[in-house]
């Protein structure tokens, strides 16, 4: 009754096949994570500013922070201080020396493109480290905002002009 399993010549070469590719995979993950070991994520290595604006429209987390127009970073958090001011964080994964006194811009791409903050730097010796708070903003330029300004100065300048005589000849 003790009849043991017999395997053809092409089972075991399948099994040895199977059994040498499960050993290959395993041999390329634990490489792979002992390669990984050594190296941070480039969280751990990026620079973390702080900045409040009173207005943020348009910028939310991975909104693209700038220098000189090239990213270096990303909003990486935005949240209302207790004088509700948007204060965004930035993560900047590039280097970048940045003085301390560095403005910092939400910019649109464009007429009606999206957002982005760009990075000033100033003329400070002294730079940001991470944790540090850029002091410097310009808040976000709302497209109505503008429109319905420009709107009103033309209603204001024409109120204002002399009426101009008129072209009919007078009885």
């Amino acid at each position: 009754m003790g009849e043991g399993i017999s395997l053809s010549r092409t089972e075991k070469r399948e099994y040895l096949a199977g059994t040498l590719a499960a050993t290959a995979l395993a041999a390329i993950l634990v490489f792979t994570a002992l390669a990984n070991r050594g190296t941070r994520p480039a969280e751990d290595r990026a620079i973390l500013l702080t900045a409040a604006f009173q207005r943020a429209d348009g910028v939310h987390i991975g909104t693209p922070v700038r220098v000189a127009g090239i990213n270096i970073g990303t909003v990486s958090a935005a949240a209302l201080d207790k004088q509700r001011n948007a204060v965004l964080t930035f993560s900047l994964t590039q280097a970048a020396a940045l003085p301390n006194d560095t403005a910092a811009v939400i910019e649109t791409d464009g007429m009606f493109g999206t957002k982005y903050v760009e990075l000033r730097p100033g003329g400070e010796e002294e730079m940001l480290k991470s944790g540090d708070r850029i002091s410097h903003t310009q808040d976000s330029v709302i497209i109505e905002d503008l429109v319905a300004l420009i709107v009103q100065r033309a209603k204001d300048a024409r109120a204002q002009a002399p009426s101009a005589p008129s072209s009919e000849p007078r009885p």
